[in-house]
Formats: structure tokens, sequence, C-alpha cells
């Protein structure tokens, strides 16, 4: 492993410090305050410089991230709040919308609140709000390589209708810059299920700013809407917050290898520091990119999902909804990385055919 600019094997590291949470681990903890009151958190650190908290109290969602003191994701105005807050009706989701590197929508609503045969469903779903069960931390060495791992389970169940089931893990290795996601979602009912999953990826300052570029392979990139048509063309680039911005969606259609997988990054050259999201289009075949350049409300999402945030209606109406059948399970892996300094920007670049 690569520590502190040193190359070290397991039985060195051991030698050198008392325990190994002189330099990295996972640290399990209780918020307090306000209405983030009681949301169980857990900090990672890597010893990279690499740093995040997991939300088991809000559906192991991911909030603050950092490399080198460097902030990596969007904190909203609104900050962590505990689950018994949630408003679903409506646009009431924003009220708990923490942003973070990583909100979870779905499991069966993404998107603008609508009807849908019958059923009123608010923005985003309820997923984002449901604290884990059975959480469970774990770190060992395995082939010269210290490993930490989360997993958790979250229920969304009605009675009278659907039954699914979203466990996640989330996995991190000593030494690196990374994390890795990995979801199952199973219908635990006896009924087919619409399935809605987005992952709401927010990105903020200084990862964005007016220096910051989108580096993507695409083969096409729409406009959600007449308000996102006038910055079609600079899609890819940012600007100062801007009073009164009004958000911009934009629908990508990605290059992906021979396996499905494909990247999507935002990078800053300014301070040589940027980050990377990898995942399987064959997981996840719709790429949304949320473009907002207001004072305060200054992000950037990037959010893959098995949907676009259109809301269930629409997906019914558009033929897009996919659905879960009882028994069966769905898996979804991403993979979110730092790039650091000029060589490692440059060569996602060019992994990216040298766009940007």
């Amino acid at each position: 492993m690569n520590l502190f600019g040193m190359e070290l094997s397991e039985k060195q590291l051991i030698e050198s410090i008392g325990q190994i949470s002189q330099v990295a681990g996972m640290k399990r903890h209780i918020l307090c305050g306000g209405r983030a009151e009681g949301v169980e958190a857990v900090d990672v650190k890597t010893g990279s410089g690499f740093q995040f908290t997991v939300l088991p109290g809000r559906a192991m969602d991911i909030a603050w991230a950092e490399y080198n003191g460097i902030p990596l994701g969007w904190i909203s105005k609104s900050g962590i709040v505990a689950p018994q807050y949630y408003e679903p009706e409506g646009l009431s989701w924003l009220r708990s919308f923490f942003g973070g590197v990583l909100t979870t929508c779905g499991l069966t609503q993404a998107g603008a609140p609508c009807e849908d045969q019958g059923e009123m469903l608010g923005q985003h779903g309820r997923i984002g709000n449901i604290p884990a069960e059975y959480v469970n931390m774990d770190a060992y060495w395995q082939n010269g390589q210290y490993i930490m791992k989360l997993r958790g389970s979250m229920v969304e169940a009605c009675t009278f209708n659907g039954n699914l089931k979203l466990t996640r893990e989330i996995k991190a290795v000593l030494g690196d810059s990374k994390l890795y996601i990995h979801d199952q979602v199973e219908n635990i009912g006896y009924q087919p299920s619409p399935l809605m999953l987005l992952y709401h990826m927010n990105f903020g300052f200084p990862i964005v700013s007016q220096y910051s570029r989108l580096c993507a392979d695409d083969i096409s990139v729409a406009a959600r809407d007449e308000a996102a048509k006038p910055g079609i063309g600079i899609y890819d680039s940012f600007q100062m917050p801007t009073k009164g911005y009004a958000e911009q969606v934009f629908f990508h259609s990605l290059r992906a290898d021979a396996d499905g997988y494909t990247s999507v990054g935002i990078i800053n050259k300014e301070i040589n520091t940027g980050i990377y999201i990898r995942f399987n289009i064959n997981q996840l075949p719709y790429f949304t990119e949320w473009k907002m350049m207001g004072q305060q409300d200054y992000v950037v999402g990037l959010e893959p999902g098995n949907c676009i945030p259109e809301g269930r209606a629409a997906a019914r109406n558009n033929g897009r909804l996919q659905f879960i059948q009882p028994g069966e399970v769905k898996d979804v892996d991403i993979e979110l990385a730092v790039l650091s300094g000029e060589q490692s920007i440059q060569e996602f670049i060019n992994d990216m055919g040298g766009n940007k």
C-alpha cells in the first residue's frame, strides 16, 4: 500500500503503529442538536487524506466527504435532517434534502411529484428518509490490503402495497482515495412493484467553480425542458454563483466499455483536483446532470439511475417504468474516486477520449 508517500507492506505498517485507528478506520457516533438530533453516522478515514461520513440513520447515504481538507460534496441549506421531519407531500422532500455525496431516490418513485394510478407521490420517494436496520461494521486484512466495510438494510413497505428491501454495502481500502457502493434491491413481497432508483450524487465548491468542467464520453446530450435549452451548448462548464439562476437539467447518453462500464467526472484544474463516478449502464442505463448555479444552491448533481427524474406517472406513460418481480434481486455497483494532481487528471481525460 502507499501511505504518506511511502510504499509499505502490511507487516511494516503494523510494526510502526499501536493500532490501525492511528492512520485509518471507522468511528460510529450519533449526531446531536437541531433537526439532526439522533441521526446515526459513521466516519470513514482511509489514510490517504480521503474521508467521508455514512449516515445509517438516513438510508446509508453519504453526507460529507473530503480529500486533504478539500470538501467534495455539497451540503444543502437544510443540512442533515432526521427522518421524523420528513414531509412527503409535493416538493416538501426538499426540506430534508441534505445533498451530500449521495442521496438515494426511490425505490418506487423518483422525480417530480405526481399522481400515479390514484396514488399521490411526492418528489423523489421515501427511501432516503428510512433509517437502516442490521447495521454492521467490519474491517480486516486481505491479501495485504486493509478493507473497511459498512453494511445495512432499509425496507420500504406499506400494508396492502409493496415490500422492497435495499441492502447497501460501502467499502473503502486503506491508502486509497475511493469508495465502492454495492446495492441489492430485493422484492420481498408477493406482487410486482415499480422500481425507480436514482443515485443523486451532489458535488459543490471548490470541486465546482467557474474553473471546473464536466468530463464524460457523451454520445448525445439533451435538455430536459425549455429552461435548460439555452444552456445546452455549455452544459459541461460552470459559472460563479448567480442570483436568480434557474436549475438546468440535461440527459446524457454515454459510451461504455464492452462490459457496460462508463465514468463521469468533474475536474477543477485550478486546484488540480476532481472526482469521478463509475457505474454500469446495464444496471443504470440513464444519466442525468443537474446543474444549479444559484447562490447557496451552488451544486452539480451526477445522477445515474434506472430512470430519469420524471416521476412515476410520466415514466409509466412514456414506457420507461421498470418493475421488480416477487423474489427478484437487482444489483447496482458504483465507484467514487478522487482525482488529485495533473497526472491523474490527464489520465482520466485521456480515458474520456481526450475531451475537455
